[in-house]
């Protein structure tokens, strides 16, 4: 593990890269996978592709995508990660409860606070918090420091609590807690160095024990080299995603920088000549509580493969574990490329990443110019994550333009669906359009079966959701067309039905019944946002949706529009919960959801003022007929029934 400090810029953007050709379908297929046999082969390789790319100021585009070292100013890095705390297993005390809002049935994702009905364990504050549900009021049991459990140093300010972005699992007695930080970065003002950068990214995982809640115990800690993408727990199974990139180093100097390009290209030829494979592929170290830490290379060099064209220097990984066997790197399975999004349906696992021309492209490897945006595509990688045994890496696939996140993804019956938007532009003129795509892996390739186009010209995708063989898609310019598409012959997905109104959706719900719930803006004739609403969409006949009803905020947004995990229905009462940000500050707005109604019950603000006069509303659960809402600083609860307060928990 390394800790980057003054005039440090990382490899992190090195590793995009396009790959595969253009079909006439709009899809691009990558030409085969090749797996490796021997850490000597996986070292061969990427000493060939880095003798070719490597520049006067390291690799990448024109060489500036690189980490930068001064004077041997590096040492171990930061570690992302914390502990936090669930329920015990008294299931008599256990209430009726929500989840955290997933996109896909059975495949649960980490949240910020989780609740099994007797506690709530909540990281809102960059703490782990455990609170009592069981009484009138909420009342905490205990809690853990996260910033203290992953620093080094009580001294080290980019460990202070605020620093600390933490999310868990909640697995009976226990949870597995991953946490994002972001490390501050010492710059060495008298020297120079390229603007940009980013340390070298470390994931800790601690596996923690709350069956006593007022004193959760961390049984173990996994730190991985790389960036924590996501995660996803099926049937108690739970898959860590993790981006690398390589911690090679190309030291400059004062005096570097006034020698000739050609001697420092040489010179950094002959450091990607005498590198190891440690200087490539990533990591990890684990504790087993008081023992000593056991550190190794976190994928197997049999583990490993690559697509047949170049994909960068990144490793994609995939670690599986159990939280009642424990954590553990067994079975890691890893690519050679870069990933941003992450998906799964309960039997599949897709990583994609969206890239804006190929950075390699470029004629003259030593330029430092990045070069200029070609045709955007978005790189699909799969992998199988049936049972418990470690994930597989199946196929690797491409399609032209870009997605909005993970809910443009969906797989249903063995076929992946893919809606992305083509940006283009003449100068005056949005010419942009969207796609569906329908893919199917064979022989390593994830392999366009169809797809539709045309969708929003002009515009651009606001919201995406597929529900079995329908799929829904709006975009928005001025006016939010929701498309219907028939997807039940992934060979001729079609478009059945368009409904054009004002304003848009961001996030798309079902709410049976044929009826849609949407979660965005009202928006002017001229496409101006005037205020956060809750739609409500007829979709029984889908040639024909219809707008049924929708309530508006004025002058308000909502966090749902970018945040799916901040939206609550409760299906037993028809209650639609979403945080609401306007000119009053932070609220829970509760509307009640008719067969073709929206109506407003209520907005839950806080009764405690905020010592900082501003404060944000994380997320809201239900545990039998309470209503909580989690911020920043306290958990308040509510009646369901009347959104009457019933007591507020302060964080301290």
């Amino acid at each position: 593990m390394r800790r980057w400090f003054a005039g440090l810029v990382s490899l992190g953007m090195l590793a995009g890269c396009t790959f595969g050709n253009d079909n006439e379908d709009g899809a691009i297929a990558v030409m085969g996978l090749t797996s490796f046999d021997a850490c000597a082969d996986v070292l061969d390789h990427l000493k060939g592709e880095a003798a070719d790319r490597v520049g006067p100021y390291g690799l990448g585009p024109g060489g500036d995508m690189v980490a930068y070292a001064t004077d041997g100013a590096a040492e171990d890095s930061a570690a992302l990660a914390a502990p936090q705390e669930g329920g015990g297993d008294d299931s008599a005390a256990r209430q009726p409860h929500s989840t955290t809002n997933v996109q896909e049935a059975g495949v649960d994702e980490p949240d910020v606070a989780k609740t099994d009905g007797r506690v709530l364990v909540t990281t809102a504050d960059g703490t782990l918090r455990i609170v009592d549900v069981t009484g009138d009021a909420p009342r905490e049991l205990g809690s853990l420091d996260l910033a203290a459990a992953v620093g080094p140093d009580e001294a080290d300010q980019r460990f202070a609590p605020e620093t600390v972005d933490a999310s868990v699992f909640l697995a009976g007695d226990r949870v597995v807690a991953l946490v994002r930080q972001n490390p501050m970065i010492a710059y060495d003002m008298a020297v120079t160095y390229p603007a940009g950068g980013m340390p070298p990214a470390t994931t800790t995982a601690l596996l923690v024990d709350i069956s006593d809640p007022a004193a959760p115990a961390v049984e173990s800690r996994l730190d991985v080299d790389g960036s924590y993408l996501d995660a996803r727990m099926v049937d108690g199974t739970v898959r860590l995603v993790v981006s690398s990139y390589p911690t090679l180093e190309f030291p400059m100097d004062e005096a570097d920088w006034n020698r000739p390009e050609d001697e420092l290209t040489e010179r950094n030829q002959d450091i990607v000549a005498e590198s190891t494979i440690e200087d490539w592929l990533p990591s990890y170290t684990f504790t087993q509580g008081d023992a000593d830490p056991v550190s190794g290379q976190l994928v197997g060099c049999e583990q490993l493969s690559r697509p047949d064209e170049f994909a960068g220097f990144a490793t994609l990984s995939v670690l599986t574990f159990d939280p009642e066997a424990g954590l553990s790197t067994d079975g890691t399975v890893g690519v050679l490329t870069d990933g941003d999004t992450v998906y799964a349906s309960q039997d599949r696992l897709y990583v994609a990443t969206t890239r804006w021309g190929d950075p390699y492209a470029t004629p003259d490897a030593t330029s430092r110019l990045m070069p200029a945006p070609e045709t955007i595509t978005t790189g699909i990688h799969a992998f199988d994550i049936t049972g418990t045994v470690p994930a597989r890496y199946l196929a690797s696939g491409e399609v032209e333009g870009r997605i909005i996140g993970r809910y443009a993804m969906s797989e249903h019956e063995g076929v992946l669906r893919v809606a992305t938007t083509l940006d283009s532009w003449t100068g005056t003129t949005d010419t942009s359009e969207s796609r569906l795509y329908t893919l199917e892996e064979g022989d390593g390739e994830l392999v366009q079966l169809g797809q539709v186009g045309g969708l929003g010209k002009g515009e651009q995708i606001f919201a995406v959701r597929y529900f079995g063989d329908t799929g829904y898609v709006v975009t928005f310019r001025q006016v939010d067309p929701l498309y219907v598409l028939d997807l039940s012959d992934p060979a001729k997905p079609t478009v059945t039905g368009e409904l054009k109104i004002t304003g848009y959706s961001a996030y798309l719900h079902d709410a049976g019944d044929d009826r849609l719930i949407g979660v965005g803006q009202e928006a002017t004739a001229d496409g101006v946002s005037v205020g956060a609403q809750i739609s409500l969409f007829d979709v029984a006949d889908p040639a024909a949706p219809a707008k049924l009803d929708g309530h508006v905020v004025p002058n308000a947004w909502s966090q749902t529009e970018w945040d799916p995990q901040a939206f609550l229905f409760w299906a037993d009462t028809g209650q639609i919960v979403v945080p609401i940000e306007g000119m009053n500050g932070s609220s829970a707005l509760v509307v009640q959801l008719g067969a073709d109604t929206v109506t407003e019950q209520g907005q839950v603000a806080r009764t405690e003022a905020s010592p900082d006069g501003w404060t944000w509303l994380r997320r809201t659960l239900v545990v039998g007929d309470t209503l909580y809402t989690v911020w920043q600083d306290g958990v308040q609860a509510n009646a369901l029934d009347d959104l009457a307060p019933q007591g507020w928990l302060a964080f301290g």
